[in-house]
């Protein structure tokens, strides 16, 4: 079984990236959160040498590499394949709509409403997730993320910073603490114009 994969990045798609493991190329379906840390990295150092944890799907002859940057984000994709109805396309699709850290809040949470507005998760879904890993992942040292939002207003403006207007979740959360300090108590739609103007600066 595949451990992990540790190469030179010589290309990066928009569901996947190729790895050059000893001459060979590895195609690796990877998370948005995996992507976004590789393309920053070979932004930042030229990324010489990348390590990817690795899961192997076989399934009728066809081979397929699922990629994350922890083992903790692995062991999340393996966890949601245990769930009816969720195969690994599925699996990334969820953690590429969210941090393995708010999916695992979620989750603990019991939060269907949340975990519904995930594209390709309805409500039936949803519940079965919470049902079936609630207790599995609360085992997961994931911890909570740092700037976690502290209301429901920042869980909204944040949805809408990353899934309508496409922002990276890292820069949205830091737009949102730092509009929180300045301006203390604001609604939704305040919180939303005040972030815009921190992440439309050079």
């Amino acid at each position: 079984m595949l451990h992990h994969l540790e190469g030179r990045l010589v290309e990066l798609a928009d569901d996947s990236v190729v790895l050059d493991v000893g001459g060979v190329g590895y195609r690796v379906y990877t998370s948005r959160k995996t992507r976004e840390e590789l393309f920053s990295a070979r932004r930042r150092d030229g990324a010489a040498s990348v390590k990817l944890f690795v899961y192997l799907q076989i399934r009728e002859g066809d081979l397929a590499l699922y990629g994350f940057s922890t083992p903790e984000e692995r062991e999340l994709f393996e966890l949601l394949l245990t769930v009816a109805g969720i195969g690994p396309k599925v699996a990334l699709s969820i953690l590429s709509a969210t941090t393995p850290q708010r999916l695992q809040e979620a989750i603990l949470k019991g939060s269907a409403a949340e975990l519904s507005a995930i594209k390709g998760i309805g409500k039936r879904t949803a519940e079965r997730l919470i049902v079936e890993l609630k207790e599995k992942v609360a085992r997961l040292p994931l911890g909570a993320p740092v700037g976690t939002p502290r209301d429901e207003r920042e869980e909204t403006a944040l949805r809408a910073l990353t899934r309508t207007l496409g922002f990276r979740e890292s820069e949205a959360r830091r737009a949102l603490e730092r509009v929180r300090e300045e301006y203390g108590e604001l609604s939704t739609e305040e919180l939303i114009k005040r972030a815009l103007e921190r992440l439309s600066k050079p």
